[in-house]
């Protein structure tokens, strides 16, 4: 049953206790981070996708601050959550591939808020930090597994905790759900084709191939075979993962928007990166192509920021989850976040003056791959030294790849200078862990090269 959350006068105050009165008193608010695993930026119908209904993220879409240009540090599990928890990015953390730990020394959001904000901090969920006990971070209320049979178990334990939380601290609470991560087992993104192969009822239903759809040999290990119908069946079967997860998110979000907690608490909504979904003929993740490497990212306070923001303006990159937090939470920023920018101020409508001029995104897997984005042009470096760039105002598909024209040229120059700037900025992780010493000699080979080149 939903309560009153207006602010009370002396009265009420009275009637509460002083536990709640000390919550009601409190200038720092709640937070909720809720977060999947694998979802393209464009799996919601909120954004326009006839093919997929999504009512839950469309209502925090309408309650909140899309961020249009929001992409994850690294497009793989680890590294991206990695870099969400400790603001730095996977040539930092010790986790430039799944797998690798983290490197101890490195304080995470659990353990910063609690330490410098006095909250109570808790985790339901997908943790997959190598190398980090999620226990001695936080306190955890419910672990993790398939999302199919996950994720209504950690949607109905956070929504417990907001039933019965009655500490007077504020909280930091993080949903960790897994879907549409299954369709790696289920969907056909791991070889084969799941639950709805065969099913000729479902045909008629099935979602056209994306414009940009061309065979990509380098992952036909994972589609070897597919006709057109495996496609667009992979395609049907992943719309129904985010459904499943959709559904999870609304009835967490229905029992914070109808708890005393809903008017004080800042929910923070985004996925750990994207999905191939057929686009350039991939599925899965771990390369720079936009479907991978862009997120869907929204930033909800009620009665603090305008609602049906959509920012087209801003980039940001998955670092700044950790540097936004701590603003809302008014902690210290942690240590070394010289990439991250908190987007408090730009869904309040006062962004600072001066906002980044580009991002750089990192890959690690097989020989590697490095993103830049500014406002228009995205450029993508190869470990064998190639480049391809797009124009992703004319060609959002990415579609025609400008490197060889005399103007592109220019970009890239321009791309490799803010590069060189971006790496000047980095405390590189030179630890090298046993079994783990290719992804590291990868970045740190790379790395050491475009700071030679900057000298000469």
């Amino acid at each position: 049953m939903g309560v009153d959350i207006t602010p009370p006068g002396t009265a009420k105050i009275a009637r509460i206790g002083q536990t709640q009165a000390r919550y009601y008193m409190s200038k720092r608010p709640n937070i909720l981070f809720i977060h999947v695993d694998q979802m393209h930026y464009q799996a919601i119908s909120a954004y326009g996708n006839p093919h997929v209904k999504t009512p839950a993220i469309d209502r925090i879409v309408s309650d909140g601050c899309s961020f249009m240009n929001a992409y994850t540090a690294m497009p793989q599990c680890c590294p991206a959550r990695a870099s969400w928890y400790t603001g730095r990015m996977s040539s930092e953390t010790g986790v430039p591939t799944n797998g690798s730990p983290i490197l101890p020394k490195l304080p995470d959001l659990g353990q910063w808020l609690g330490r410098h904000g006095n909250y109570e901090c808790v985790y339901a969920g997908k943790w997959h930090i190598p190398g980090r006990n999620v226990g001695k971070s936080f306190r955890v209320i419910y672990n993790s597994g398939k999302g199919e049979f996950s994720d209504g178990p950690i949607a109905r334990a956070c929504m417990g905790f907001l039933d019965n939380y009655s500490g007077d601290k504020p909280f930091f609470l993080n949903a960790g759900f897994m879907n549409p991560h299954d369709c790696c087992y289920t969907a056909g993104a791991n070889g084969g084709q799941g639950k709805f192969r065969f099913a000729k009822e479902i045909a008629d239903k099935l979602p056209p191939l994306p414009k940009n759809f061309k065979t990509d040999p380098g992952y036909a290990a994972r589609t070897r075979g597919w006709k057109e119908l495996e496609w667009r069946y992979y395609i049907y079967s992943y719309y129904r993962l985010v459904e499943m997860v959709d559904a999870e998110i609304g009835r967490l979000y229905d029992a914070l928007m109808s708890s005393r907690f809903a008017g004080n608490t800042v929910v923070i909504f985004t996925a750990d990166h994207g999905d191939g979904l057929a686009f350039h003929g991939k599925v899965s993740k771990g390369y720079m192509e936009e479907e991978a490497w862009r997120v869907p990212m929204v930033i909800v306070h009620p009665g603090k920021i305008k609602k049906r923001q959509r920012d087209t303006e801003h980039l940001s990159i998955g670092v700044d989850i950790a540097a936004t937090i701590c603003d809302y939470a008014e902690v210290p920023p942690l240590p070394k976040m010289t990439i991250a920018k908190s987007l408090r101020p730009v869904v309040e409508g006062k962004p600072p003056a001066k906002w980044r001029d580009y991002i750089v995104g990192e890959s690690f897997l097989r020989a590697g791959q490095i993103g830049v984005r500014d406002k228009r042009y995205k450029s993508i470096h190869y470990g064998d030294a190639s480049v391809k760039l797009f124009d992703l105002l004319a060609d959002p598909l990415e579609m025609k790849d400008l490197a060889a024209e005399a103007a592109g040229k220019t970009v890239i120059k321009r791309h490799k200078a803010h590069l060189r700037q971006y790496v000047g900025k980095l405390e590189l992780c030179t630890q090298l862990p046993e079994g783990g010493e290719k992804p590291y000699k990868t970045y740190l080979d790379w790395y050491r090269k475009i700071k030679e080149e900057a000298k000469s």
